[in-house]
């Protein structure tokens, strides 16, 4: 495809995966949105997250326009669909008569234009992609990860600025969100342990790259902390997030109500108003947590109930059990939200939209988030009733699998599960998390079978000619 008709496609697809934010009339926003904002603009190290995703905002807003932000994440979105595509497209997808659906038929610039800007038509319509790209939070960039390690791993040309630009996307998406590492390391690990079995060389060198670089934005992010005074730790809330976690199980309460007897702890004061949920925990200002001094006092009494739990069978197991229910349960929530939260007057992003990008206060005010008349029900009902359906198109089409495809969704599967366990054991368990990602799903059941049909017709038009 001529460079013209690829900018072009790149640009259509980076819109079209904007849709949702374009007809709501600004970007999505979650309360952390505010804070990712204000961290970013006045350059902080937060000590609940990366602060990575609010230097992204910083730099892409270049201080005048989230909407600039919006388009740059849509933009490398788009850029490694459109390789997805065409890496699916011109893989072992068969036709009926056996034949490549694409790679003989209709390979001029003009058929690959419109077979791939119909494909992200169909992708955008049918999956939730679109919410996940307009919320300005990182999620985005989970999806990111899983096609730019998907693409890196399968890539056949060898080319070596594809695979470098490929290797950069893979880091930034890591270091936007702390999760992201915990999910690419045993990705990876498990990936190098099935090539050494099956020795797939070149699986195997690179997935220890994809492996490298998980420990590499380890790395960084101690760097980070430890340059600004912070000692050399990935994350200084990493004992609060795990205590919320102990809270949501109810394993706390158990611990406090064992131990209050015979040890001297500050949250003991407070063992019957632990809250239910663990965003209560964490972010209720008249919570245990601040009564008990904060993020950063708790810090040693934290680790030290922490470490307890981890060194002790019954608490050991009791938290494996709820994390093994957390994860089933997060695997399979994977809807859009059914009501976005209101973001409103005083709120978050609401204060931070008005302090660094007043100029679109009003746009943001005037948007259907600010009068709480946005929800994806609909476009989840679209989205469930097009996976189930496409997925049974599939059980009846198994002549389309070849192994790079068995492969992909394989890739696919387990980096689902690994996000999923990931979340849920050390955050907590909400749809967000999970629909960030599992869109790639059904997306790539859209383009096999977009592929399938586009070859099918075009073989037809050809024999009728």
């Amino acid at each position: 495809m001529k460079l013209k008709a690829s900018i072009s496609l790149l640009l259509l697809t980076s819109l079209a995966l904007m849709v949702v934010a374009l007809y709501c009339g600004y970007g999505l926003a979650e309360s952390d949105t505010g804070a990712y904002i204000e961290k970013g603009i006045l350059n902080i190290i937060p000590n609940d997250r990366s602060p990575f995703y609010g230097w992204f905002i910083r730099y892409t807003s270049m201080w005048s326009s989230l909407w600039y932000s919006l388009f740059a994440q849509s933009l490398l979105l788009a850029y490694v669909l459109l390789k997805y595509v065409d890496r699916i497209q011109h893989s072992d997808v068969k036709s009926p008569n056996a034949g490549p659906a694409i790679t003989d038929v209709g390979d001029s610039a003009p058929q690959q234009f419109r077979f791939k800007l119909f494909t992200v038509i169909t992708i955008v319509s049918f999956t939730c992609v679109s919410w996940v790209v307009s919320y300005l939070m990182p999620d985005v960039f989970a999806g990111i990860l899983l096609l730019g390690a998907l693409l890196f791993l399968t890539e056949k040309t060898g080319k070596a600025m594809q695979l470098l630009i490929y290797v950069l996307i893979i880091f930034l998406s890591i270091i936007v969100h702390n999760s992201h590492f915990l999910i690419l390391g045993p990705f990876a690990i498990l990936l190098i342990v099935w090539s050494l079995v099956k020795k797939y060389t070149v699986v195997l060198k690179r997935s220890i790259v994809l492996l490298s670089l998980s420990a590499l934005s380890w790395a960084l992010m101690c760097t980070v902390n430890a340059a600004n005074g912070y000692g050399f730790t990935y994350s200084r809330g990493s004992h609060v997030f795990m205590m919320g976690k102990f809270v949501e199980t109810g394993l706390l309460k158990t611990y406090l109500d064992d131990n209050c007897a015979t040890k001297n702890l500050k949250l003991c004061n407070y063992k019957d108003q632990i809250p239910m949920y663990s965003w209560d925990f964490l972010w209720d200002l008249q919570g245990p947590l601040y009564k008990t001094g904060g993020w950063d006092s708790s810090k040693t009494e934290y680790s030290a109930i922490i470490n307890d739990v981890f060194t002790r069978p019954r608490y050991v197991n009791l938290f494996a059990r709820s994390c093994a229910t957390s994860t089933l349960r997060q695997l399979f929530d994977v809807q859009a939200p059914d009501h976005t939260t209101f973001q409103g007057k005083w709120s978050s992003p609401w204060q931070r939209i008005g302090t660094y990008f007043c100029d679109e206060l009003n746009e943001y005010c005037n948007s259907k988030l600010y009068t709480d008349g946005l929800s994806a029900t609909g476009n989840n009902y679209i989205y469930y009733l097009f996976f189930v359906l496409s997925a049974v198109w599939l059980l009846f089409h198994k002549q389309v699998f070849g192994k790079e495809l068995l492969f992909i969704y394989a890739g696919i599967f387990l980096f689902l599960v690994l996000n999923a366990f990931v979340t849920a054991t050390f955050s907590t368990v909400v749809p967000r998390f999970q629909n960030r990602v599992f869109w790639v799903l059904p997306a790539t059941n859209a383009i096999i079978i977009a592929a399938y049909y586009w070859g099918k017709f075009q073989r037809t038009d050809d024999l009728q000619q």
